[in-house]
């Protein structure tokens, strides 16, 4: 008898520790299964991410060759949407919030473009413009270029906003305690250009009283899609990237070379 319940406790043992190995087996392959369905589900959400940032890419050279602001890949997995507004000025200033490097140039136009970007005929009529730098120390050249009549012309100028003697420039006009230099815009304006010479900073165009400045170009941003359209991306389907490049009107040939050339060559 006293065997026998020997035999039927270790039976009972014997099941339970069956039970708690099976218990821990179904565990460990339930967290396997779930780990690998995660990271292919990973693996998915990274390849749907390149197929719409391709499909955002696409979206802008299609905008820029047919002026179409929907776009399908050719694969039909993947597509794009692209909105385009005007680069201007926020009320009086005119600020593209971009930082310019020592001998770099940022370009400002004070005159509006056509359709087929050549240079309109509504000239910007503030009298004077202010150009500022946001914490400049250093010194800058500017270049005003106009048009006088039927001939092209350009004023140049210098100013140092730095009370540091090595960073300034001889012959440039001191403009201490002041982060902007006041500048003239006489006849028809067309474009200033602001290079620092000393230092590099962040610099913006505040316009005179009553003044607007035109349409610097265009900011293109263009969104793709993959795994699913809009509305199905936005409810966590499939997945979404959006791109943004600006496209300032171009500075014309004959003005890039009279940023070089010497005083006596288109100016006063």
């Amino acid at each position: 008898m006293i065997q026998k319940l020997k035999i039927e406790n270790r039976s009972g043992q014997t099941a339970i520790i069956v039970m708690l190995i099976s218990a821990v087996m179904l565990t460990l392959g339930l967290s396997l299964s779930k780990s690998s369905t995660t990271e292919t589900r990973i693996d998915t959400n990274e390849e749907l991410l390149k197929k719409a940032f391709n499909a955002a890419e696409s979206g802008i050279d299609y905008y820029l060759k047919t002026d179409r602001v929907n776009y399908d890949s050719p694969d039909g997995v993947s597509s794009a949407e692209i909105s385009v507004q005007n680069i201007s000025g926020d009320g009086q200033n005119l600020d593209f919030g971009e930082y310019t490097a020592q001998n770099g140039t940022e370009f400002y136009w004070l005159v509006d473009h056509n359709a087929d970007g050549s240079l309109g005929t509504n000239y910007y009529l503030g009298g004077s413009v202010n150009v500022c730098g946001r914490g400049f120390t250093g010194s800058i050249a500017i270049d005003y270029f106009y048009l006088s009549g039927a001939s092209y012309g350009v004023r140049r100028s210098g100013y140092n906003f730095s009370p540091v003697a090595t960073e300034r420039i001889n012959g440039f006009t001191d403009n201490l305690g002041s982060d902007c230099a006041t500048l003239t815009t006489d006849n028809s304006p067309l474009l200033v250009a602001v290079t620092p010479l000393i230092n590099g900073g962040e610099f913006y165009l505040v316009a005179g009283p009553g003044a607007s400045f035109p349409v610097q170009g265009i900011e293109i941003t263009s969104t793709g899609y993959a795994g699913g359209s809009e509305e199905e991306v936005k409810s966590s389907v499939g997945a979404s990237r959006r791109i943004s490049i600006s496209r300032r009107y171009r500075v014309p040939a004959f003005m890039l070379f009279g940023l070089t050339a010497e005083d006596s060559v288109l100016s006063d």
